[in-house]
């Protein structure tokens, strides 16, 4: 099919490649894009390892580690999937709504924002920064890929809304920040603590309640569910590694 110096690219392997790249290119140069940008690939590979042998150690490193962390992600998913206990009850709903009532009566804003919080070590950060402003369409699923990977806390449902004070209340800010980030629909970041913050506001509302547990249904119902996935996801990534190498064999030289 194609081959660069000893790689070669068989029909299996394009067909693949033609999937994956599918929504990329027009559907009629679509397999003449995709063995281009598999040819680029091996050659720049070629390059590298002849030119900078050092740098392409680190790099294969680096790429095997977010693989694993990509891989792992995807099992803990498969696995609450699996064992979460979706049903959330009226009662349940009632019960969050009592215990933290107070925390919705004071807060005065909703918004529709994005919330990631990342250590402060993470070589990406300044990627993260430009992405998160959302600038372009494709910014978003990168905004999503890092808070999958590298983020210990984020919210990105854009489009839903949510209480301020929720979504920064691990951050210390002042009532009259808190305003003046909402009113100006901005963006700010915080570095606190050996941690980076990242908020951005798209859109705010007033909080105008006549019947508090009737709006705040659906945002407890989701809070009661991040809370079970949480909890999951812990126990997953122990379950997991547990397994895995229960069901296979590792030997030590």
């Amino acid at each position: 099919m194609c081959e660069v110096e000893t790689q070669k690219l068989y029909q299996d392997e394009l067909d693949e490649l033609m999937k994956f790249y599918k929504d990329d290119f027009k559907k009629e140069e679509l397999r003449v894009k995709v063995i281009d940008l598999w040819v680029n690939q091996q050659l720049i590979q070629l390059e590298i390892q002849n030119k900078l042998p050092e740098v392409n150690k680190i790099q294969a490193l680096k790429i095997d580690q977010e693989l694993y962390y990509m891989q792992l992600f995807e099992l803990e998913n498969a696995y609450i999937q699996e064992h979460i206990d979706s049903v959330v009850t009226i009662e349940q709903i009632e019960e969050y709504y009592t215990d933290h009532r107070e925390k919705y009566k004071s807060s005065s804003y909703v918004v529709k924002a994005l919330y990631i919080k990342v250590p402060d070590t993470l070589a990406q950060k300044e990627t993260l920064r430009s992405v998160f402003m959302l600038k372009n369409d494709k910014d978003f699923d990168e905004v999503k890929k890092y808070g999958n990977l590298y983020a210990t806390n984020f919210y990105l449902a854009k489009d839903k809304w949510i209480y301020f004070d929720d979504l920064v209340k691990e951050i210390p800010m002042s009532q009259q920040q808190k305003k003046k980030l909402i009113l100006n629909r901005g963006e700010a970041t915080f570095e606190l603590d050996g941690y980076t913050y990242f908020i951005n506001v798209i859109d705010y509302r007033s909080k105008r309640i006549s019947s508090p547990l009737e709006v705040e249904k659906s945002v407890i119902k989701a809070h009661i569910l991040k809370k079970r996935v949480n909890r999951l996801r812990k126990k997953a990534k122990e379950t997991i590694i547990e397994n895995v190498r229960k069901n296979s064999s590792v030997t030590y030289h």
